[in-house]
């Protein structure tokens, strides 16, 4: 399974998501949430006597997620807090997806979480950085 479609299934597992998720697209309308990845950022490299490569990465998805009216909700902002809190759980637990070859390295993080206001829904941001390490090896 492609690392963007992990990512996606596994958002989809937070107990309180009702939104449907489109990547690189958010229609306006409440109910709805985007995912926009960033790309990956390569951190550092180690390179060994015989060539092998360990890479350290790093990915960075925004989650945008549209919710009805103009005017704040304590409960949506709960939503917010609640959000990112299992993420970080969901990461510390060993049950967020895995983008490289170790796993027991791997830390998912949730923060940057804002709400922005867009006519007449409101919308809430959420940064998602991913770091992992991949390992190459010559053959």
């Amino acid at each position: 399974m492609k690392d963007l479609e992990k990512l996606q299934n596994w958002l989809k597992t937070y107990p309180y998501w009702t939104d449907d998720l489109q990547v690189d697209f958010l229609e306006a309308a409440p109910g709805n949430a985007g995912l926009y990845p960033e790309g990956m950022e390569l951190r550092s490299r180690q390179v060994d006597v015989l060539g092998n490569q360990q890479v350290s990465c790093r990915y960075r998805f925004t989650v945008y997620r549209q919710v009805p009216g103009q005017d704040s909700s304590p409960e949506e902002a709960q939503w917010l807090l609640d959000f990112q809190d299992w993420v970080q759980r969901q990461s510390a637990a060993g049950l967020a997806p895995c983008f490289g070859d170790l796993p027991q390295e791997e830390w998912l993080r949730a923060q940057k979480g804002t709400l922005k206001k867009s006519g007449q829904t409101k919308v809430y941001a959420v940064t998602l950085i991913a770091d992992f390490v991949r390992q190459y090896t010559l053959a």
